[in-house]
């Protein structure tokens, strides 16, 4: 295959030839306005009825943009409306082009040879920057390295064709010379005959013998030399020569900032690693120019920030953590700032006090409202949505109720009443608030779907009490609350859980001290609950275990034994045996302390509950927690009466 063009004059000449559109609306997919510019306000238009996902009951768009030369991703929530699918978009500028793939559940839509992709316009009418070397690129992404494969492959296209599209680039923008030539090379690389190569030297010379040559210029001959041709001699030669002309340039700041950075893999310590992030994001402030570079050699902010945030806070530092995590960035750093420095010592670990982790969320607050005045978009909404509910917590649990029904009311603006904790959480504020209306349609509306806490429980019925004078026909009152949809569809999963095979003999002690054995109980359903005290999701879901204890405390065939497994503490059987009493839970535990006993069960992830019936059978094996107290007691109910039942 042979360029009928050299690249020395495909890249120094205009052409009088108008590049071919790729703004013609396509059936399933349009923008509006038809020529997108940028810091419009666009909307995207999808019509999924001819296409394989015309069943969808969600879908999502994944954007996948050419901004200033490089590509970024976003993911844009569609909604439905008569049939056609939409979403709204403001195009930041440099942005020049922008490509969809649709997805429902596994199912993709690409938009097959005319791919789903818009070319932006500026203000002044001419295309984007980048736009048509973009285009191109997008095309042939097994060419130039880098390139995201986002388009069907009837859309791919030849070597020859991307530097057609470069051709056309520099028609529009001749000054972006040296900005196409990474990719114009590998294309010429690839089509590696003696010609092409032959034309990509002369290129190559030609352009470091230009007069004025910026340093920027210069890394992009560099970075072909390196990357395309492997050429270790010109690469060592160009490399001393961008050092020695530009000693304080982009090139020696670039390799300094990942030498820092490499010290903090390389730490052997916490403390270490603790003082190489602090000097790193002190020496290096975040720039977003230097984004692509740190892509390419694995340079995280992302990371430098959660170790600051991590370690200052396992050390008590709030100076330290207030004056880092005051200036984080880029924005999406908070969300491994506030899951690891947050959310895990609070709700995971509860190693700090509502009071004590109260000034560290302060940080966090202030630092999102900061991004939300200044950086409005959907990745702010999206960190501010998925982290509100625990936001809401952290302020409720402090008292500090207005403030935190704000926080919670976000959160269910996008989880509704799906989320038993959140819905906990804005039970208390509401009650603190004194909205009793309010209150106890919230109570009714989480019951309905299955989604409360003890806590809710208990206060329907001191609701419903104080309101009749008396419980009685409080069971009808509840039983007419729920979700006959969500019953059945509880009782089916239960039975398509039955399993039937023996289960393992085992002898433990209990934290009274007495030997139990599954022998003794034939004759009786068992639920084990295997759990440990490190296990977070075992203990959260222990209030609903609560509940299915108690509702059959009266019932001498059903018996409950919580099994402590997987250990790694010495004073397990001490603290075991106090955590049940302090949190005023009725169980047995049973200390398994070499593991044998949930090895033979085939217990691995906890926490793991196992359902054995009165012949010794094991009948229901579960793992993990999903997060509702009712919704767990309720499947425990099911179980037992389906084994009742003689299933």
């Amino acid at each position: 295959m042979k360029t009928k063009q050299s690249l020395g004059a495909m890249l120094g000449t205009a052409f009088l030839g108008v590049a071919a559109s790729v703004q013609a609306q396509t059936p399933n997919f349009k923008v509006i306005p038809e020529l997108p510019k940028e810091r419009d306000t666009i909307q995207f238009v999808y019509d999924a009825r001819k296409t394989n996902l015309k069943d969808a009951q969600s879908i999502s768009g994944t954007m996948t943009g050419y901004q200033d030369f490089r590509w970024v991703q976003n993911t844009l929530k569609f909604t439905k409306k008569d049939s056609i699918w939409t979403a709204s978009y403001i195009v930041p500028e440099k942005m020049a082009l922008v490509n969809f793939a649709f997805q429902a559940d596994t199912l993709y839509d690409r938009g097959g040879d005319l791919t789903y992709s818009y070319l932006i316009s500026g203000k002044d009418g001419k295309q984007v920057s980048g736009a048509m070397i973009g285009w191109g690129m997008l095309r042939t992404p097994d060419i130039v390295p880098g390139t995201p494969f986002v388009v069907d492959k009837s859309a791919y296209k030849t070597d020859e064709i991307l530097i057609m599209w470069a051709k056309y680039e520099l028609q529009g923008h001749p000054e972006n010379r040296f900005k196409v030539l990474y990719p114009a090379a590998n294309a010429l690389k690839h089509i590696n005959t003696a010609e092409s190569l032959s034309k990509l030297q002369n290129e190559l010379n030609a352009l470091q013998s230009m007069p004025n040559v910026k340093e920027e210029d210069l890394l992009q001959v560099f970075r072909v030399y390196k990357e395309v041709l492997n050429d270790t001699v010109k690469t060592n030669e160009l490399e001393q020569k961008i050092r020695l002309q530009y000693p304080q340039g982009q090139y020696v700041k670039d390799q300094q900032r990942l030498a820092d950075f490499n010290l903090i893999q390389k730490a052997k310590t916490d403390d270490e690693r603790l003082k190489a992030a602090m000097d790193f994001v002190d020496k290096h402030p975040y720039r977003e120019s230097e984004v692509a570079f740190n892509d390419a050699h694995r340079i995280s902010y992302i990371s430098a920030y959660w170790t600051i945030s991590v370690y200052t806070s396992m050390k008590n530092d709030f100076e330290m953590y207030k004056k880092y995590v005051s200036k984080a960035e880029p924005y999406m750093s908070l969300a491994n700032v506030i899951y690891r420095s947050i959310s895990v010592p609070y709700i995971s670990q509860n190693s700090k006090t509502a009071k004590e982790i109260l000034p560290y969320t302060r940080v966090v607050l202030d630092r999102l409202n900061y991004y939300k005045d200044n950086f409005q978009g959907d990745e702010y909404s999206r960190l501010y949505y998925a982290n509100a509910a625990l936001f809401a917590k952290i302020l409720a649990d402090n008292a500090l109720f207005d403030e935190a029904f704000v926080y919670a009311t976000a959160a269910k603006s996008e989880k509704g009443f799906e989320d038993a904790s959140l819905n906990d959480t804005f039970t208390r504020i509401l009650k603190a608030q004194g909205k009793k209306k309010e209150l106890k349609e919230s109570l009714e509306a989480s019951y309905r779907v299955n989604q409360s806490s003890p806590y809710m429980l208990d206060l329907m019925k001191e609701i419903y009490i104080a309101e009749k004078g008396n419980d009685k026909g409080y069971t009808n009152y509840l039983s007419g609350l729920k979700d006959a949809n969500l019953q059945g569809e509880l009782k089916n999963k239960v039975l398509q859980q039955l399993v039937n095979k023996n289960a393992p003999a085992f002898q433990l002690k209990d934290q009274f001290g007495n030997t139990v054995t599954l022998e003794q109980q034939k004759g009786k359903i068992v639920i084990l609950d295997f759990w440990a005290s490190w296990c977070a999701p075992c203990k959260a879901a222990f209030p609903g275990m609560k509940i299915a204890v108690e509702h059959f405390k009266n019932d001498p065939n059903v018996v409950f034994y919580f099994v402590d497994t997987q250990e790694k503490r010495p004073d397990a059987k001490e603290y075991v045996a106090n955590y049940v009493k302090e949190n005023n839970y009725p169980f047995t535990v049973l200390l398994d302390t070499e593991s044998s006993v949930s090895k033979s069960f085939g217990v691995g992830a906890i926490p793991h509950k196992i359902v054995v019936d009165k012949n010794g059978k094991i009948r229901f094996s579960e793992v993990g927690y999903m997060g509702s107290a009712s919704e767990l007691s309720d499947e425990i109910i099911e179980m037992v009466g389906v084994l009742k039942s003689g299933k």
